[in-house]
């Protein structure tokens, strides 16, 4: 098969290489070398040395499996900060350098390189900037994180990651598992507490939390309820996990991951019995798990509750890279570990794997409250700044408002307005936000704001038929583990939340 002419080929087929690191899986270098390239890696505008993840493949299209000194290696090519020397056979050589979503790929043409006998060559290349997340007071995190602490600072770089919590501790199902190589990490260190109504992370916490003490079939609200005391954030993992009615119920969930990796990128975290199934009659094809998550979150929404939306990619553990699900978070300009969980928490939030979507509205970030007098209008105009990465394209844009479409936009037609999308208008309270939906046809492909929130008189906007909706899912729950009495136990105790905010509904 002949090396792709466009990058976008060459990054989906990464994209479905698991982002483990494997330094000792490799096989060792070819013990022939014929001659040596070094490669400098810089920002154009800056002249600085550039974190990279490099992929070099032969004349025929083959992955070259290198391992420079200094270099993390891992299955889907090297990872480097600045420069790195590459010992080959002479022949022919494509390449393709990438540094996160912010930064366009390099990708050179095929055979565009050639190594002879004895050479020892060199070349600089100057990575081109098109957005920069932080400039903005954007940060980016990945809440599933499953690699090795050793390299994991040069991969976050190369990503464009700036916060990955490493989960140090596991029960999976009852079995616990402590992963000796997250000791070492710099950063936050999370616990994942993945049983059978689905997956909590647990991030940071003071003493860290340990899922452990649970039997497989114990109550997850009782390990979601001491998690918050040690004061980590609690994240649902799924967006369709079983439990999550009793979670939202306790009170004690700060944000649910409503982009998470699809059963085929993944194997534990969606066997049967962990999720609820997805309906294929409303969510059909290949893009049906991504938008049912997303559906679930809307109804929330519609619920009067303010989760926050959240993402990870469970590098290590899924085929998919570090970061390729991605929440960015509003810091303003301080960033710190301390205040990215306190914006997550407050909701100021972009969510995506895809395009780079940041609004504000009136000034604000998402997950502001506006309010309004009893009687008053009001129209909300958007701030939108939008880019996207090389694989796909955006196809439109989406004003949401109240859980349904308000407006559809097109790039073309967005541009014809001078970037100025259509204002949204409220006579009551309701939530709002904007997403960027792109062409890519093998899943569903997407940015989402976090929700912005309009009250009148003090009152939220409660949906009957979204309370209806969690309270069949608990019917669902009941039924469906009937013979469990720890989840008995807690359906019973969560019923009279969903109760009564079915009676302070204020819309169909």
């Amino acid at each position: 098969m002949p090396f792709p002419s466009r990058p976008t080929v060459q990054l989906r087929r990464a994209a479905l290489v698991t982002g483990l690191l494997v330094l000792a899986a490799l096989p060792a270098r070819a013990a022939r070398v014929d001659g040596r390239l070094k490669l400098t890696v810089v920002d154009q505008a800056t002249g600085t040395p550039l974190a990279v993840r490099l992929e070099l493949r032969d004349a025929r299209d083959r992955l070259v499996r290198l391992r420079p000194e200094g270099a993390v290696v891992a299955a889907d090519g090297v990872y480097f900060t600045g420069e790195t020397t590459l010992e080959l056979r002479r022949g022919k050589y494509s390449l393709l350098l990438e540094a996160g979503p912010e930064y366009q790929t390099f990708f050179t043409q095929p055979q565009s390189l050639e190594i002879a006998r004895g050479a020892d060559d060199g070349k600089e290349i100057a990575m081109v900037r098109r957005v920069d997340m932080r400039r903005e007071g954007w940060f980016a995190g990945d809440l599933d994180v499953r690699l090795p602490a050793e390299g994991l600072a040069t991969v976050m770089a190369a990503r464009g990651v700036d916060v990955a919590p490493v989960t140090a501790v596991v029960n999976d199902r009852g079995r616990c598992q402590r992963v000796k190589s997250a000791e070492g990490a710099a950063g936050l260190l999370a616990a994942l507490d993945e049983r059978r109504g689905g997956g909590l992370l647990v991030i940071g916490g003071d003493p860290p939390f340990d899922p452990c003490q649970w039997n497989a079939d114990d109550s997850t609200v009782a390990a979601l309820t001491a998690a918050r005391e040690t004061g980590a954030l609690t994240v649902a993992r799924q967006a369709t996990a079983w439990d999550l009615p009793l979670w939202v119920a306790s009170g004690r969930l700060d944000a649910i991951e409503i982009m998470h990796p699809t059963p085929k990128q993944r194997s534990g975290a969606n066997q049967p019995g962990m999720t609820r199934p997805v309906d294929r009659t409303f969510f059909p094809g290949k893009q049906g798990p991504g938008r049912y998550a997303e559906s679930v979150y809307h109804q929330l929404l519609e619920c009067g509750l303010r989760i926050a939306p959240a993402a990870g990619s469970a590098a290590g553990e899924s085929d998919e890279p570090l970061g390729a699900n991605r929440v960015y978070v509003y810091c303003g300009d301080v960033f710190t570990p301390e205040t990215w969980l306190a914006g997550l928490r407050a909701g100021q939030v972009s969510v995506t794997n895809g395009p780079l979507l940041r609004t504000t509205v009136a000034g604000e970030p998402p997950g502001h409250v506006f309010s309004l007098e009893r009687g008053e209008q009001r129209s909300f105009q958007i701030g939108l700044n939008l880019a996207f990465y090389a694989q796909t394209h955006i196809e439109y844009l989406e004003i949401i408002k109240n859980g349904q479409v308000l407006h559809t936009v097109r790039l073309d037609e967005l541009a014809q307005a001078a970037g100025r999308l259509p204002e949204v208008p409220f006579d009551g309270s309701g939530w709002f936000l904007v997403r960027a939906v792109t062409d890519d046809d093998q899943q569903y492909q997407y940015a989402t704001s976090g929700a912005y929130f309009v009250e009148q008189d003090y009152q939220r906007r409660v949906s009957r038929q979204a309370v209806e909706y969690f309270r069949v899912w608990l019917d669902e729950l009941a039924s469906e583990f009937a013979d469990q009495p720890a989840v008995q136990a807690d359906v019973t105790a969560a019923r009279p939340f969903w109760d009564d905010l079915l009676k302070r509904a204020t819309a169909e």
